[in-house]
């Protein structure tokens, strides 16, 4: 019975550690499947991220076949429409420039990279245009008009209308390298049928371009003697008349037939630098070998501008050069220089030094220009009554504005690119001659004060009042005139 006790008392704790043994197995393998379901779950999750990402990827490639199958589409439609355009004839349709970016031109790059600096026609050249025409893959059309009304105080002065100029221009991009340019100017309606007009080529030039710094040009140039004459053009101007520098010492329109280099260099990342230089043939014929002048006293150089095919009169070439240099945005500093031989007998030389500048602040411009004609002078020369000297200057100052009242009052006339501007420049000019073997000085003096009116940039209405003093021998001479007048590119 002992035994038997002792027995059950040892089997006691027996069956307690067996019990304790089976829970801790039976919670272990519970938590290994508890871990297999979660790494299944994980897998299962990541599954169902790939298959939506899957999903997305399926649903973009629809949506670009979809726009390929659009762009194919319209692409057969604009196939079909050159062929019938090429059935009736019409290869290549008119297009404006701003419809086909792709194709970017030389010349309107340039009117742009103004725009996008805000500059005003001051800082402008020949070549930045609004061309608005495109036609062929290449060419651009377009040009500009103006017309003119004057009322003279002195009876002698002009009176009523005139269409001053009609000037259509072509510029091309004939490659990535060559580019060309020409304009034509029909004044006072042309020649013929009681017209005393003219019809001339302004200039024709064509470029070779190899790199900023350096390129070629050739052709009919426009001279680069001082600023104005390089952005002449009647819409780019706040004023009806040209300074009196640019009509009797640098008579613009200056050209000369040439050719030389031009480029622009950029000193730091601010400034700019640019230069020409050309040899031409020699614009000024200043003495006949029969004794004829053609410097004097009355019109300054303007009538010695003589013939460009060949230089046959002295051949002796001219040589011309400017340098501009801007240190910021708003201000350029030029500096130009014209010399060659002017007379048949080869042997006087004349030499055209010119300065310019133009500064801009915000509605605020302030411009200048100018030039001094050096004349040597031999004993025909004298003779001949050419004296030894020439010079003249303008400054002119401008003030852009638009009254909120005139956008709210009429919103269709003075639109958001309508503007007035407020000018004023002040001019002097002094021609000389010998006669009797004195030197005689004529000095012109004009203030002009003047309002205009921009409907957009390209089109302009000015109102202008010329207060002149003249100086001839010691007697004051009154001409003032009043002139109203539009100007357009078109």
């Amino acid at each position: 019975m002992r035994y038997i006790r002792y027995l059950m008392f040892m089997a006691v704790p027996l069956f307690v550690a067996l019990s304790v043994a089976d829970v801790f197995a039976e919670s272990a393998e519970t938590e290994a499947l508890s871990d297999k379901v979660d790494k299944l779950e994980r897998e299962l999750t990541e599954l169902k991220d790939l298959l939506k990402q899957q999903v997305e990827r399926d649903a973009q490639k629809e949506k670009e076949i979809e726009s390929l199958k659009a762009k194919d589409t319209q692409k057969d439609q604009e196939i079909a429409s050159l062929k019938e355009d090429v059935q009736r004839g019409t290869t290549y349709p008119e297009v404006p420039y701003a419809e086909e970016p792709a194709e970017r031109s030389y010349f309107a790059d340039k009117t742009a990279e103004l725009e996008k600096k805000k500059l005003g026609p001051a800082f402008s050249g020949p070549y930045t245009k609004p061309f608005l025409r495109r036609f062929g893959r290449n060419t651009y059309l377009g040009g500009y008009m103006d017309f003119e009304f004057w009322q003279s105080e002195n009876s002698n002065g002009k009176h009523g209308f005139d269409q001053h100029r009609f000037i259509p221009f072509i510029y091309s991009d004939i490659s990535d390298r060559v580019k060309l340019a020409a304009e034509l100017e029909f004044e006072h309606g042309g020649v013929g049928g009681g017209r005393d007009g003219e019809v001339i080529l302004e200039f024709a030039t064509i470029d070779f371009l190899i790199t900023d710094w350096i390129n070629w040009r050739g052709g009919f140039l426009l001279t680069p003697l001082g600023k104005f004459n390089l952005v002449h053009d009647s819409p780019l101007q706040d004023l009806t008349d040209r300074p009196l520098v640019n009509q009797f010492i640098i008579p613009t329109t200056l050209t000369d037939a040439g050719m030389g280099f031009f480029g622009s260099l950029y000193p730091s990342e601010l400034s700019k630098l640019d230069y020409e230089i050309y040899v031409t043939n020699g614009v000024f014929h200043g003495l006949d070998d029969d004794g004829t002048p053609h410097f004097a006293l009355s019109n300054g150089l303007r009538g010695s501008r003589g013939g460009f095919e060949f230089d046959n009169e002295n051949q002796s070439p001219g040589v011309v050069g400017r340098v501009a240099y801007s240190p910021f945005i708003g201000l350029e500093l030029g500096g130009s220089a014209y010399t060659q031989r002017y007379d048949d007998a080869n042997e006087n030389q004349i030499t055209i030094s010119a300065i310019d500048f133009a500064y801009q602040r915000g509605a605020f411009e302030l411009v200048g220009e100018g030039a001094y004609a050096f004349i040597e002078t031999n004993t025909a020369a004298e003779t001949a009554g050419i004296a030894d000297s020439m010079w003249g200057y303008y400054v002119e100052g401008r003030y852009h504005f638009m009254p909120p009242m005139l956008r709210t009052w009429a919103p269709q006339i003075f639109t958001e690119n309508s503007t007035f501007t407020g000018v004023v420049r002040w001019d002097q000019v002094q021609t000389s001659a010998i006669a009797g073997g004195e030197r005689i000085n004529h000095l012109r003096t004009r203030i002009t004060p003047g309002l205009n009116y921009r409907y957009t940039e390209d089109t302009v209405f000015k109102l202008d009042y010329q207060i002149n003093v003249e100086q001839k021998d010691l007697a004051d001479v009154g001409n003032n005139a009043f002139v109203f007048s539009v100007a357009t590119y078109f």
